[in-house]
């Protein structure tokens, strides 16, 4: 006979005003939708939101925690979400235990649930872990992308050439270089499916990526290194770049007017 396990800390667990007893639309995370490289990650789920509703996570890949609470390139037009974390390290005592004594036994499903808003320059988080029937009921989504929005993973916008300038105009140039040399080092192309966007009278526009074909690996490196090329001067190339949890974002394809997106070369 089975016996259930239940969490010695959870016999007293108040359950939080902010979290349902049913959650009918959670996306799964997983690990085929990750890739990882120093210490950044680009989950490759393109989603659309709904604007009156909470969004849910369920995290099943191997993604540090923090990542979601600092990193502002998790799906940024999100202000909260709540994200769900199996305990693993419960799971883990449980399957020691079991394994020492021989006998066949089973841990509640428990779960870290993370409720995280984002204030203007602040990041405040609740938490709360729960098991067994205390978890709310989850039924998980199939994600799916209007075939009128386009899946962007870098974007560049450029201020006015003039009033006053934006600095970016100034390594502009270099641009087309770097990416020729990226292209001929790494075997692969990211310039198709690459947009433009005018957005002023004095030359502000966007340069949207795409990156079709390719696998979430060589757009995560992609991504890095546009990241760092950016860096406009030589004392701000000094300081370290922080580790991120990267995401593609949902663009309108608007195919007539002056802020059209038009393919580049």
């Amino acid at each position: 006979m089975k016996q259930a396990i239940r969490p010695p800390d959870q016999l007293e667990t108040v359950r939080p005003d902010w979290l349902a007893q049913k959650y009918d639309r959670v996306m799964n995370i997983e690990d085929r939708q990750v890739a990882r490289l120093e210490g950044n990650y680009l989950l490759d789920l393109p989603l659309q939101f709904n604007a009156d509703s909470i969004e849910v996570f369920y995290l099943s890949a191997k993604i540090p925690i923090e990542l979601f609470k600092k990193s502002s390139a998790f799906y940024p037009e999100l202000q909260k979400f709540i994200l769900i974390v199996p305990d693993w390290k419960f799971y883990s005592e449980v399957s020691k235990t079991a394994s020492k004594s021989g006998r066949c036994v089973e841990p509640e499903t428990t779960n870290f649930y993370y409720y995280i808003r984002r204030e203007e320059d602040i990041v405040k988080v609740d938490s709360v872990r729960l098991g067994g029937l205390e978890n709310p009921v989850i039924d998980f989504a199939k994600p799916t992308v209007p075939e009128n929005l386009l899946t962007v993973y870098w974007k560049e916008s450029y201020g006015s050439v003039c009033c006053p300038r934006d600095p970016m105009w100034d390594i502009a140039d270099q641009d087309s270089s770097f990416i020729r040399s990226f292209e001929e080092r790494n075997k692969f192309r990211v310039t198709t499916g690459r947009y433009i966007q005018m957005q002023g009278k004095e030359g502000e526009n966007s340069i949207y990526y795409t990156l079709p074909g390719l696998t979430t690996a060589q757009r995560l490196q992609f991504l890095l290194e546009k990241r760092a090329q950016w860096r406009l001067n030589s004392e701000a190339k000094k300081i370290p770049l922080s580790t991120n949890l990267f995401t593609p974002q949902l663009q309108e394809m608007i195919t007539t007017g002056f802020n059209k997106l038009e393919e580049m070369p």
